[in-house]
């Protein structure tokens, strides 16, 4: 094979995690530009990513199988979706046959498979996975604990300490070593070495997926009437209404919540197309929730589908707006005016003990308990009219050991120092 089409490393990622590719697009160019700078020049062993080398129109399968079959090295995003993803699962095993093909043949272990951490893992992890090294003391404590992409978000220190590792180790299996290709790899024809992918989870759960959608601002586009830029990042993914966060953003804090209850998620910023998500959601028997800044969905963009959405029966989407009593503007009488006329049909049931899945003023103590309820009330929805999963044919899977990673810090440290903020209540409960 000519040295030109040799991929310098294959990206393997769940496109669940980054719906938008936000993160997954800034961690490849990130981890180009430090080869660049360590000096690999990748312009002539380009490194694969989907979503920039498959055309329009291009049989999707037989390039990813070339790719992972000649590729110099394998970046493996882990999370709790990629160890769901059947096409993961294949490119993962394709890639490794490589390496246990060159050991054969040399007795040589190269280190070609790097598999990252770019979600927590939580629960059972296949064996295949487990038995490779993720962490290096030199990454840091916090990128075990909160991953890649939550260090994206929050953490730039800590991300370019472990970015900068990451580089090394693919410039070191990329660079001095060259695994037998494979000529014509059919990843159909590959069995995946991950579990029960697609299959409806135990404990009479649905898929065990839940849906994140925000509808935030912006730092450098603050909603209508807004001053303070502290509660706002780079892209609405960036919001954190609980400043100063513990847990860089909200949706990460949703994230953490979600993986604690045993479901994996996946984030996207709300757009025109709402309601069709929702609906194709619940088709695929997965809850939705809204986090929603109450001062931006007064306006464009996101008035008019947040609205939509009001209009219809959603009957397993939940919506949280996250309030901070120390944020003095939100206090105003005339945001949350507004913000009933976003949801005029919906803002009836707002805080309704019995029907918690539509949360308003939501403040950091009660943010995790409320979202938990929001999702386990929407699953015993779903459950109702569940599509059920067949199982796939053939022997169940062995038990498989849990990935070992440090202890997490106890409640007291992840949240402000003890004591309870001040009550917030409700503008409307007169209503």
């Amino acid at each position: 094979m000519p040295l030109e089409r040799e991929s310098y490393f294959f990206l393997s990622y769940a496109r669940q995690d980054d719906r938008d590719d936000v993160f997954v697009s800034r961690f490849y160019e990130d981890l180009v530009a430090e080869l660049d700078r360590l000096g690999e020049d990748c312009s002539r062993q380009k490194p694969f990513r989907d979503v920039e080398r498959l055309a329009l129109g291009a049989d999707w399968e037989r390039m990813l199988g070339r790719e992972v079959g000649h590729c110099r090295a394998m970046v493996a995003l882990c999370s709790p979706a990629y160890v769901h993803s059947l096409y993961c699962g294949k490119e993962w095993a394709a890639f490794q046959a490589r390496v246990e093909d060159y050991r054969e043949r040399t007795d040589i272990d190269v280190r070609a498979l790097i598999p990252l951490v770019w979600a927590p893992l939580r629960g059972p992890v296949p064996e295949v996975i487990s038995r490779y090294q993720f962490f290096e003391p030199e990454m840091g404590r916090e990128y075990v604990e909160q991953g890649l992409m939550s260090l994206m978000r929050g953490d730039p220190t800590a991300y370019r300490r472990a970015l900068r590792l990451i580089a090394k180790r693919v410039q070191y299996a990329a660079g001095l070593f060259r695994l037998p290709t494979v000529k014509e790899l059919d990843l159909g024809a590959v069995r995946s070495p991950f579990p029960a992918q697609g299959v409806m989870a135990p404990t009479g759960r649905s898929t065990g997926h839940v849906r994140l959608f925000v509808a935030a601002g912006a730092a450098d586009a603050l909603p209508a009437g807004r001053l303070r830029h502290e509660y706002y990042g780079r892209s609405p993914l960036d919001w954190t209404p609980y400043h100063p966060p513990v847990h860089p953003t909200v949706a990460h804090r949703a994230q953490r919540v979600i993986l604690e209850e045993e479901y994996t998620s996946s984030i996207e910023v709300v757009d025109d197309t709402l309601a069709s998500k929702l609906d194709e959601a619940m088709r695929e028997n997965q809850p939705s929730v809204l986090l929603v800044d109450p001062w931006a969905a007064r306006e464009a963009p996101y008035r008019a589908p947040l609205s939509d959405y009001d209009r219809q029966n959603h009957p397993v989407t939940g919506v949280l707006m996250p309030f901070h009593p120390s944020d003095d503007e939100s206090g105003d009488g005339g945001l949350w005016d507004d913000v009933r006329q976003v949801f005029r049909r919906n803002w009836m049931r707002r805080n309704d003990p019995y029907d918690r899945l539509f949360r308003v003023l939501v403040d950091k103590e009660h943010f995790d308990d409320r979202l938990a309820e929001m999702v386990t009330v929407a699953q015993s929805r779903l459950m109702e009219n569940a599509v059920p999963r067949r199982l796939p044919s053939g022997p169940p899977a062995p038990p498989m050991p849990g990935l070992n990673v440090p202890a997490q810090p106890p409640p007291g440290d992840r949240d402000d120092p003890p004591g309870r903020p001040p009550s917030v209540e409700d503008p409307y409960d007169d209503d």
